[in-house]
């Protein structure tokens, strides 16, 4: 069904439009729309990761910040792997997480809201 032009081969075109059509992966997490359901909750999360993570309270988190938060928690991970997770929350290449860019990684990336994740909602 996903070779829509029928030349025995599926596209990268071909496969997406074909996975966004599996029911289970519209609402699989971190996927489709599963996130938009628990919003609310995964603001919580992040809000307490947030609160957290600054150490000093300035109201944003450094690079340095985040690692010393993770590796509270996940001594292993490495710098390179906490220094990937830095760069992509931080949206707007500041140097610095706002609580508005760690609200929406966590939103768009359950796995992530997993790494480095807490929270009342945190599972």
């Amino acid at each position: 069904k996903m070779d829509s032009n029928k030349d025995n081969q599926i596209s990268k075109d071909e496969f997406r439009t074909g996975m966004v059509l599996v029911k289970a992966l519209q609402t699989a997490p971190g996927l489709g729309n599963y996130n938009a359901q628990f919003v609310k909750e995964i603001h919580e999360d992040a809000d307490q990761v947030f609160q957290s993570a600054d150490e000093d309270g300035d109201g944003k988190i450094t690079e340095l910040e985040l690692k010393i938060h993770i590796r509270r928690t996940l001594p292993k991970y490495s710098d390179a792997a906490i220094d990937s997770i830095f760069k992509s929350i931080d949206q707007n290449d500041d140097k610095e997480i706002s609580g508005t860019e760690l609200r929406s990684a966590f939103v768009r990336c359950s796995a992530l809201r997993q790494a480095i994740g807490e929270g009342p909602n945190f599972k």
